[in-house]
């Protein structure tokens, strides 16, 4: 488990210039596609270089794209991280560096329906991160150029005529790998079709941002709160979740976790937490603080609905509260008392 404090962190991309830009063709092996690796870097301009920052630089810095490299405890081991650390300490140069992660990005091609694209290698520098300049290497690969309209005109007449071309503003794989971070960045738009940018090539967890901690919180509390059979004891769950986020912003997930044990074993909150951020390839982290408003607007539906038993639910009102339910069943009928109370008496 890490500590959610070691991917705070703040970048600031005022200052930062684009070193040197590489490009690579990446194939598909399993199509027999080939692998084209450059050997030398493009001229750039201040033109160019603005694009570039505005699009691939800009476009990825976001909490919701934060993630840690997943290294099965040995960072060595895993292939983005040990390119970059080896140029990061001047061990390669940035052409041998990207020719490397152009290579192990060919061979993490494990599917037939992964598409063949430009991989761009991009080297940062002056990237302000807690307040020191750094270098970064970003890694961007495009597999769908987009089409262009542009007005070309003789002197004699104008016509429209089409082009196409990389859009920096919409990244289809990205990554950004800041020196001395624990945290990267990463994008992968066309993750619905294919999972190895992150899976396989990044090998990589995401770090779980505001919502992604409400999401997976309210799961867990519906799970625990779907274990617990008697439900005036589930409703009184609920009252006691909602009432530890009265008048609060922030709250701790172990907070929760001591109220679930009234109601479940110690254990059921550790371990259905642990087996759904597994699930969702998310970083385990301890101590995490959940924002209590973004908790509270995915709790209500989860509550006002209350199993009563043989697949009857009832759902209460928002001003309501359950406090007596008496269910009877025999083979012909199904009869249910149930007595609600207002909330403000």
């Amino acid at each position: 488990m890490a500590n959610e404090e070691m991917f705070k962190e703040t970048l600031e991309i005022g200052e930062t210039v684009v070193q040197a830009v590489i490009l690579h063709q990446i194939g598909n092996r399993l199509r027999k596609e080939p692998l084209v690796v450059a050997d030398k870097c493009f001229s750039i301009n201040d033109s160019i270089s603005n694009v570039i920052l505005g699009g691939y630089l800009r476009g990825i810095i976001n909490n919701k794209n934060r993630y840690r490299i997943n290294s099965e405890n040995d960072l060595r081991i895993n292939d983005v991280f040990y390119h970059t650390s080896q140029f990061f300490k001047k061990k390669i140069s940035f052409v041998e560096l990207s020719q490397k992660l152009a290579t192990h990005l060919y061979t993490c091609c494990h599917h037939p329906n992964i598409g063949a694209g430009d991989l761009f290698i991009i080297l940062f520098d002056c990237l302000k991160c807690n307040n020191e300049y750094r270098s970064a290497i970003g890694i961007y690969k495009s597999e769908i150029k987009q089409k262009y309209l542009a007005a070309v005109s003789d002197g004699s007449k104008n016509q429209l005529e089409i082009y196409s071309g990389i859009n920096p503003d919409l990244i289809d794989k990205g990554a950004l790998v800041v020196d001395g971070s624990e945290v990267i960045y990463a994008i992968d738009r066309l993750s619905s079709r294919t999972k190895y940018w992150i899976e396989d090539f990044l090998k990589a967890k995401q770090v779980p941002n505001e919502n992604i901690k409400a999401v997976l919180t309210a799961n867990v509390i519906e799970k625990i709160r779907n274990d617990i059979c008697d439900p005036i004891k589930k409703q009184d769950f609920g009252r006691d979740i909602l009432k530890l986020c009265k008048n609060r912003d922030f709250l701790i997930n172990q907070e929760i976790e001591e109220i679930s044990k009234k109601y479940v074993s110690p254990n059921s909150w550790s371990e259905e937490l642990g087996k759904l951020m597994n699930q969702k390839g998310m970083v385990g982290i301890e101590n995490i603080n959940i924002s209590t408003k973004n908790l509270q607007n995915k709790l209500k539906k989860i509550f006002n609905q209350v199993s009563l038993g043989n697949d009857i639910s009832l759902i209460i009102p928002n001003d309501y509260s359950l406090c007596d339910v008496n269910l009877t069943v025999n083979q012909e009928n199904i009869s249910i008392n149930i007595v609600l109370e207002a909330e403000n008496g």
